[in-house]
């Protein structure tokens, strides 16, 4: 196993931890919005008013608890599917779809932006995740409102910034792990830039 691969199952598993008690409310949801539907509807004279509401609530719910079973199966795919040429806003969206809810539920907001268009890198899928993840669980260890925004251009730049102004960096571990494969980090005032090779 590399440092890479290691330092990718860790922050894999911080990932996973964050986002588990998230992806069980959805399912939850799910279930209970299923057997009130079922309760209600099972009566003599039940009317699709009666049931239009949980109809929705379980809908939704689904289509939340679908999101966040994609992102979790993106990133968990094994290294061989992950070590080609990546698209860091496709990766950037499948961690904001976890650990979105998951730093609102810990008292937190995160924003993310910019992932709406493609962002194609010459960087390999395991460095590209590794970086956006720590980048991002780094971001949200303190409370507070913190923010990532994507900018594609020659080279791919995510910024990340938190209200609190304070200075931070990715571990030196990761740093190093990730700048074998060209990705770089650099500061610009309080905010933390990971910088990705284009195609």
């Amino acid at each position: 196993m590399t440092d890479l691969d290691t330092l990718w199952l860790a922050t894999l598993q911080e990932i996973v931890g964050r986002a588990a008690h998230e992806v069980k409310d959805a399912l939850n949801g799910v279930h209970l919005n299923l057997e009130a539907l079922r309760s209600r509807s099972g009566r003599a004279g039940a009317s699709m008013t009666d049931t239009a509401g949980f109809v929705t609530s379980a809908a939704e719910q689904m289509e939340s608890l679908s999101a966040r079973t994609e992102s979790l199966l993106f990133l968990t795919r094994s290294h061989s599917t992950a070590s080609g040429p990546a698209d860091v806003a496709v990766t950037l969206k499948h961690l904001a779809t976890l650990l979105v809810p998951a730093t609102r539920a810990d008292g937190g907001t995160l924003a993310v932006e910019g992932y709406q268009r493609l962002a194609p890198t010459a960087a390999p899928a395991q460095a590209t995740r590794l970086a956006l993840a720590a980048g991002l669980l780094g971001l949200t260890k303190d409370k507070g409102a913190g923010r990532c925004r994507l900018d594609a251009a020659a080279e791919t730049v995510v910024r990340f910034s938190h209200e609190s102004a304070g200075t931070w960096s990715l571990d030196p571990a990761v740093a190093r792990a990730v700048a074998k494969h060209q990705i770089r980090t650099e500061r610009s005032g309080p905010d933390l830039l990971i910088v990705f090779p284009g195609t």
